[in-house]
């Protein structure tokens, strides 16, 4: 069993991740994080303090996924909290992301002050009785519509993207959205903030702020969430992973501009509507 040092994260000591990969079954980088990007998604629209039962997201490309198990031994009460699935998937993509042959199936056992609190799985292979979810009709990076579900109060939410030259690792760019999405989550997604800031690997950064240069100007930090996966969900369907500028209306009123970037600053072209 392998255990990886998450201070780098920002991640309480008290949080463990005990990972066990299988190096002799290897999983597409691809596949996992179709299905992370999917699920985080989908947690980061609860509270961090809701608590999750047994759970499957499937990925849209091949036969793999990843599930959840509320507890190692499968007792109630749950205590698999939304920031715990925060911390365990950011914790294990990175852990894949680092070393390549690690983009295999994986169990990370998740655990608070030393007791087990759930597991997740990297697997192709679905549990006995246990079929993979899929969302409504498709999943989530394929079908984002104008409906926003949750605590958020718009139901509009309209991004224009701009790519720049500059190529980025399409993987950088999984991981930074999949981390911008927990990371709105735990601002909480109704907080007005000024600015939102998600440091990725290599330089990769996904910042969001205000349209308005006010300094009064706020935006709601679920913004963000939205902003970093409708992005990735353009890059996707496009096949264009490259530095882009995003700006983002939500219903219909100019709210903020941002994008992605790798070791610069982001400066948005002059068009600012």
């Amino acid at each position: 069993m392998h255990q990886v040092n998450i201070s780098s994260l920002g991640i309480p000591t008290a949080f463990r991740v005990e990972l066990d990969p299988d190096l002799k079954k290897p999983i597409d980088s691809e596949e996992i994080f179709r299905a992370a990007a999917d699920m985080m998604f989908q947690v980061t629209d609860f509270p961090l303090s809701h608590t999750w039962l047994n759970r499957d997201w499937q990925s849209p490309v091949g036969d793999s996924g990843i599930f959840i198990r509320h507890n190692a031994y499968g007792k109630d009460p749950s205590r698999l909290s939304t920031q715990f699935i925060i911390w365990g998937l950011n914790h294990i993509l990175l852990s894949m992301a680092l070393r390549e042959d690690r983009y295999c199936q994986t169990t990370a056992l998740l655990k608070w002050n030393g007791n087990p609190v759930g597991s997740i799985h990297v697997s192709r292979q679905m549990l006995p009785g246990k079929p993979w979810s899929r969302l409504q009709n498709s999943n989530t990076l394929a079908t984002f519509g104008p409906r926003v579900p949750g605590p958020l109060k718009f139901t509009d939410f309209e991004i224009r993207l701009q790519f720049g030259d500059q190529s980025i690792p399409k993987k950088l760019l999984y991981l930074t959205t999949i981390k911008a999405m927990g990371e709105a989550c735990e601002k909480g997604l109704s907080t007005l903030v000024r600015a939102m800031n998600t440091n990725g690997l290599q330089q990769v950064t996904w910042k969001l702020i205000p349209w308005s240069q006010l300094s009064s100007a706020n935006i709601e930090a679920g913004y963000s969430r939205m902003a970093a996966i409708k992005t990735l969900a353009s890059m996707v369907l496009e096949q264009e992973f490259k530095e882009a500028v995003v700006w983002v209306k939500v219903d219909g009123r100019a709210a903020a501009f941002g994008g992605f970037t790798q070791g610069k600053v982001l400066v948005p072209p002059g068009a600012t509507s």
